[in-house]
């Protein structure tokens, strides 16, 4: 506790300093933005309340110009720094506010070139959080939202209703320098405690040898013409630990042990050369000990000097230098040797550059080990690993920790591909041996990922990236398993990676689609529903299935915008259809999550008038394990607005009634898995039959995914299954052609459903006698 208030504390030190060392730019900034405002509109605003403007800018510039002057952080303890910083904060957000107002003030009489100037300004105000308040979020986040008031305010003085634009483009800008606040603070915070702790450890590391030097003891020697001791003090004879008598007259370079430290000081000594801190090792009773020794010849032919007792201090040093390149757990080479070490080995040039191969070795779950049996038991866990790989490789082969679970093997071996998949499966083999720890067997698996740069040289950043690259592959493989790196594995990265780049063109320029496929009531074949699926048309690629991307925008969080994107397509393009169907719209874990759901539904919904009861949102059970109290309660609210929400794919995940307990759904959806077996397999009939029974025992409509034949269609009527949804009845179609089908059926009847049969034949007769004519 006490270590988690002195990081806050420290943490609001250097907001205070940042604070105060950003003041200065800040106030030239603000100062000369205000002259300028206030030279551009001398004459067009009234005189009286530009003076106005212009003294309560100047009087709150001054007020912060006090305010950081007294925030000296070198005299100030820890209750007035919080004291200082809330006054810089409240100085900041009142400035805020303050700009925010001016930009409606001057918006009154902003045209041309004046309108021009404001834009600018403001603009730069807007994103000026960054350079302005850095270090002090709550000034960042006050800043963001006065300023993109202001701007509103003086969008909608000068161009009215039109100002909805300008809120539309602001509001996404205003949440990613939120969100980059956020990013940079906690950065800001991370550097923060970690430079504390490094200077921490400094301080100790230096403590500890001062500590030492300082018990070490100096004692003057002396030696006559052949080299003998003279005059032996009972200080030097406690050193040696004999008595002065045994001491006195023993030849100097005797003392020491042979070798070329002994030799070299006897040579100084016998040629009457000053000498200073030479290092030399002497046995005393068993223990080897280290001298620093300095000495000076004298005009009568003896030497004489100092000497100190250094043992500790070197074993300090060397203690330091030993934890500086191993893991203090394991005693394996740590992260940082082990960069060093294959850089040097991956420096060398010729054919062993071709025969380097990296291991890396992954445990898996491990943090189920910590939350269950302890971290004790963990570490005995990690200790053994460490032994184990070490059992299994090379005296010259090195094994590191560089993480928590994470171990990396570097060999330098001729063997091939299979050698080294062997090599690896003993390493897995290694790993499945049950551990023993207090009288309890632990079973633990691992996943290998090897690579090597056998086709060509390359650097070891290169070849830590492809065996990066492996161990993801390996783990995606399951528990236990191992990849070996391949160009496929690089390709696809790099696919996934302009995946991502294009996504996010699409996002902004435009790109991505809203396909349709109708729901249809079995019983009577007519549509009662249609679920919007997106699609993305991409410029090289094609129009691309929601497989090939949904998983990338989940992961980077572009399905939040992706899913703003679907809702608002799907409301706009079937509010003016005729008919009472419900339109199906799917959810993500992450949009559930979002804060920006609930508002763009409700913007959605009031743009185009749709009826919130003719909408479902379905979510699959992941939603439900993922969610927290926020996400609960944002379901509830949809529900509570009137809302359906449906749970999809059920089955293929954690299936268990208690997700149907603690949510109350209005409708399942059987996945396709189960549809595709049903005229071959007595198992899914089954399962298809009980959900369907589940189903109407709790008051939900159930409905079909994945229909593909007319027997599936059959079977699921005579189970009993409410609605159908498959490529037999329709597949996705845009809104436009979806449109025509329904008009060519007779859709404009207004009873707004759609007949699968005729539909389907309606389709197949049109891309028939497209075809014929071109």
């Amino acid at each position: 506790m006490t270590q988690a208030c002195d990081s806050a504390a420290l943490v609001r030190k250097r907001r205070l300093e940042t604070a105060i060392a950003t003041g200065p730019i800040a106030q030239i900034a603000t100062s000369l933005t205000a002259i300028i405002l206030a030279a551009a509109f001398y004459g067009v605003v009234p005189h009286p309340a530009l003076a106005a403007w212009l003294l309560l800018a100047f009087i709150l510039l001054a007020i912060r110009h006090t305010i950081i002057r007294a925030a000296t952080c070198e005299t100030l303890d820890g209750s007035e720094v919080r004291t200082h910083l809330n006054r810089i904060v409240a100085a900041k957000a009142a400035t805020s506010i303050f700009w925010a107002a001016s930009f409606v003030l001057f918006a009154r009489y902003a045209s041309g070139e004046r309108l021009a100037l404001l834009i600018l300004v403001a603009a730069l105000t807007f994103v000026g959080t960054m350079l302005l308040h850095r270090g002090v979020p709550r000034a960042s986040f006050v800043h963001l939202t006065a300023i993109l008031i202001g701007i509103t305010l003086s969008a909608l003085t000068v161009a009215g209703s039109a100002a909805i634009w300008v809120v539309l483009l602001l509001v996404p800008y205003a949440l990613i320098l939120a969100r980059f606040t956020i990013s940079q603070d906690r950065a800001f915070v991370e550097a923060t405690i970690g430079e504390n702790m490094r200077l921490e450890n400094e301080q100790t590391v230096r403590l500890l040898l001062n500590e030492y030097e300082t018990q070490a003891q100096d004692c003057l020697w002396s030696v006559g013409p052949r080299g003998r001791l003279r005059d032996v003090s009972q200080r030097l004879a406690n050193f040696l630990g004999q008595d002065i008598e045994a001491v006195e007259g023993t030849p100097f370079g005797d003392l020491f042990i042979e070798g070329r430290q002994r030799t070299r000081l006897v040579d100084l000594l016998a040629n009457r050369v000053p000498f200073r801190d030479e290092i030399v090792k002497l046995d005393i009773r068993g223990q080897t000990r280290i001298w620093r020794v300095s000495g000076r010849p004298k005009a009568n032919g003896f030497v004489t000097g100092v000497l100190r007792d250094v043992t500790e201090a070197f074993r300090t040093e060397e203690r330091v230098r030993y934890l500086a390149l191993h893991d203090d757990l394991t005693g394996l080479a740590n992260r940082h040797a082990f960069t060093e070490h294959l850089r040097e080995r991956m420096g060398l040039t010729g054919d062993p550059v071709r025969r380097i191969a990296l291991f890396y070795l992954d445990l898996d779950d491990f943090k189920a080990i910590n939350d269950t049996f302890g971290h004790r038991t963990a570490d005995a866990i990690l200790c053994e690993v460490g032994w184990r790989l070490k059992s299994q490789l090379r005296e010259a082969d090195l094994v590191a920790r560089l993480a928590a679970d994470e171990f990396a093997i570097v060999i330098e071996s001729a063997l091939g591909d299979g050698m080294l998949i062997e090599r690896g499966h003993r390493l897995l083999a290694a790993m499945r041996e049950p551990f023993l720890v207090e009288d309890r067997l632990i079973e633990v698996s691992g996943s290998v990922g090897i690579a090597r740069c056998s086709e060509e040289a390359c650097e070891a950043e290169e070849l830590v990236r492809r065996a990066d690259l492996a161990i993801v592959a390996a783990k995606a493989k399951g528990r236990g398993q191992l990849a070996l790196f391949d160009r496929a594995l690089d390709a696809k990265v790099q696919q996934r990676r302009r995946t991502e780049q294009d996504l996010r063109v699409a996002l902004l320029e435009g790109g991505l689609r809203v396909h349709y496929q109708p729901v249809i009531d079995i019983a009577t074949g007519r549509t009662t529903a249609y679920e919007a699926l997106v699609r993305w048309d991409h410029p090289e690629r094609g129009m691309l299935p929601p497989d090939e991307f949904l998983a990338i925008a989940e992961e980077t969080g572009l399905i939040v915008p992706l899913g703003e994107f679907v809702i608002r397509q799907a409301l706009t393009e079937m509010a003016g259809w005729k008919g009472n169907f419900r339109l199906s719209i799917n959810l993500s874990p992450s949009q559930i999550r979002s804060v920006d759901l609930l508002p763009t539904i409700a913007d959605a919904l009031a743009a185009t008038g749709f009826d919130p009861s003719r909408i479902e949102f379905e979510i699959t059970e992941h939603v439900i394990l993922q969610a927290d109290s926020s996400a609960t309660a944002t379901l509830d609210r949809l529900r509570a607005s009137g809302i359906k929400i449906a749970l999809d794919d059920f089955g293929t995940g954690y299936s268990s009634l208690s997700y149907l307990r603690r949510f109350p759904f209005d409708r399942i959806k059987i996945d396709r898995s189960f549809v595709k077996d049903l005229t071959t397999s007595a198992s899914s009939r089954a399962i298809v039959s009980t959900v369907i029974a589940l189903g109407r025992s709790l008051g939900m409509q159930v409905t079909a995914e994945g229909i593909e034949d007319r027997a599936q269609l059959q079977i699921l009527g005579e189970l009993g299954c409410d609605e159908a949804q498959g490529y037999l009845i329709l597949e996705p179609l845009a809104a436009s052609e979806l449109d025509r089908v329904r008009a060519g059926l007779g859709a404009d009847r207004g009873d707004g459903v759609l007949d699968y049969a005729a539909a389907r034949d309606a389709i197949l007769r049109r891309r028939k006698q497209s075809g014929q004519s071109a």
